[in-house]
């Protein structure tokens, strides 16, 4: 009878558990992250001494494959000779990848300077006290004092680069004419009508998925004042997840697997550069009238605790200096920070922040800070969280068995001794 009794007991205990499920997902730390791939290059491989850069693997990649080498010299190896250094490139998947890699660094930094952070990151890379600030020995005079402002007014990042997140499309299958709804389109009829066709990217990795994220969580609740994970919830039933945005583009643009994809409004400079296109093929999102976007600002900063503090700086400098600056547009695909660089043709493709409603001017930064983490998550247990439901069940049920069945023999090893 004491057996058939503590069966009963396990078996409700067990049962009880299970609810249990739905408060502590929210807590449980993602892995998805921990292990991010990057690869390794390496410029001037025999000077004495080391400086190391991270950064992501499109950073000035995306030129003239005839100029890679010496778009790569200019922008490292030149800096290399100049100092006497080897400069080592340690380039991410994504530099939300990046960013956690250099908090798990933090109490001993391997890297130098990172560039790629950006102004969905600089809150939680400055409350984790990885960067230096920089205001005071930077010359910025030719750097928009806007730009600065909407980075970051304390200068721990400075702006290298910036363009507004867009969905662009192949204009082998979606075009204005035959997709009309493209030039209102909204994040309803971009499910409705696009979903199946959509690739986006893995915020909690990809810094053009974090901002994707970040424009459409401002979007519903700032102009639309609903629930942001509404969207999602449809979503996820519909688009493909990225780990990378040149992942995405990659299935968009060379397997056309997809047809549209969350990337820049940079981008139909580069399809007119190259020939692809001579159209905006990019579209932000509507409301109404009026059209909206979200600022990506991409910025370069020194890691605090660099044995090379001085050298950091002066890298600082050089990447802001028209030297580098000159090429950011047409191998980066972006505004470049700096004025005084003259904009190729091109870019009279691109979509501008003219007449755009800017969603970042009504949030601060201190917001996204505090949410940042709690996005993620949520982000996270929506997209991938009901696949794996059962995982944490099974776990904890043959937990709660195990320990269970071991009461169970020890309870009756000592029935069976008193009896004894």
């Amino acid at each position: 009878m004491k057996g058939k009794n503590l069966l009963s007991f396990l078996v409700i205990l067990l049962t009880s558990f299970l609810p249990i499920y739905g408060i502590i997902t929210p807590v449980i730390p993602s892995t998805r992250s921990i292990s991010p791939s990057f690869k390794t290059f390496v410029f001037n491989p025999n000077a004495d001494n080391d400086f190391v850069i991270y950064t992501h693997d499109s950073f000035m990649a995306w030129g003239d494959s005839d100029d890679y080498d010496s778009v790569m010299n200019q922008t490292f190896y030149n800096f290399g000779l100049l100092h006497d250094v080897t400069v080592t490139v340690q380039v991410f998947s994504g530099m939300v990848a990046a960013l956690n890699v250099l908090i798990s660094q933090k109490n001993a930094p391997r890297a130098d300077v990172v560039i790629g952070l950006d102004n969905t990151m600089v809150g939680r890379a400055k409350s984790e006290d990885i960067l230096l600030p920089l205001a005071s020995e930077i010359n910025l005079e030719n750097i928009s004092s806007d730009l600065i402002a909407a980075l970051d007014p304390e200068n721990y990042l400075l702006p290298i680069d910036y363009s507004l997140i867009a969905l662009v499309f192949d204009t082998e299958y979606i075009t204005n004419v035959t997709h009309p709804e493209i030039t209102t389109l909204n994040f309803t009829s971009l499910l409705s009508t696009f979903g199946g066709d959509l690739a986006l990217q893995d915020p909690t990795q990809s810094a053009t998925g974090l901002n994707f994220l970040l424009y459409q969580i401002i979007f519903y609740e700032e102009i639309l004042g609903k629930d942001w994970q509404d969207w999602w919830q449809v979503a996820r039933e519909l688009v493909s997840i990225d780990k990378s945005w040149s992942d995405s583009w990659d299935r968009v643009f060379s397997t056309k697997e997809k047809h549209i994809m969350a990337s820049y409004a940079t981008d139909p400079a580069y399809n007119s550069f190259f020939g692809y296109s001579n159209e905006k093929n990019a579209a932000l999102i509507h409301n109404n009238t009026d059209e909206y976007g979200w600022l990506q600002i991409e910025g370069i900063g020194v890691i605090n605790g660099t044995s090379n503090e001085t050298l950091a700086k002066e890298y600082v400098k050089y990447a802001l200096s028209l030297e580098v600056q000159n090429l950011t547009a047409t191998n980066n695909w972006m505004f470049p920070a700096n004025t005084q660089v003259a904009l190729p043709t091109c870019y009279d493709y691109a979509i501008t922040t003219d007449d755009v409603i800017i969603l970042n001017n009504m949030v601060s930064s201190d917001y996204i800070n505090a949410n940042y983490q709690s996005w993620l998550n949520t982000w996270e247990r929506l997209i991938y969280g009901s696949s794996l439901w059962w995982a944490w069940v099974l776990i904890a049920s043959a937990i709660i068995l195990i320990g269970g069945i071991t009461v169970y023999f020890i309870y009756r090893r000592k029935t069976k001794i008193d009896v004894e």
